[in-house]
């Protein structure tokens, strides 16, 4: 493969896929939603440690902070459902409802 030139592989993570059209939150860029699925898709604890770790050196620390609060969010919420406070108001909802 003499003479042949290495091609850069296109980077992919954080690319804004809207071409500027769209607008994004700062909690919603893309970068910050693949930061989140590439820590989630670790394949070990390990390695989310390793990710956890080159993702905030790459992203910086508010970006971080997005993506780890989108990670904890399922917890948070069934934290939440399971709550005395969460269950009355549900049930003072759904006699109003009724």
């Amino acid at each position: 493969m003499k003479g042949r030139m290495k091609t850069k592989k296109q980077k992919q993570f954080g690319r804004d896929w809207t071409d500027g059209e769209l607008s994004f939150p700062k909690h919603l860029s893309p970068e910050v939603i693949h930061t989140a699925l590439f820590i989630h898709n670790a394949p070990s604890k390990e390695d989310i440690v390793k990710r956890t770790e080159h993702c905030s050196k790459l992203i910086g620390g508010e970006a971080m902070s997005f993506a780890m609060a989108l990670l904890v969010l399922p917890t948070l919420m069934n934290s939440m459902a399971n709550s005395d406070e969460y269950k009355t108001w549900n049930e003072q909802r759904i006699k109003t409802l009724n």
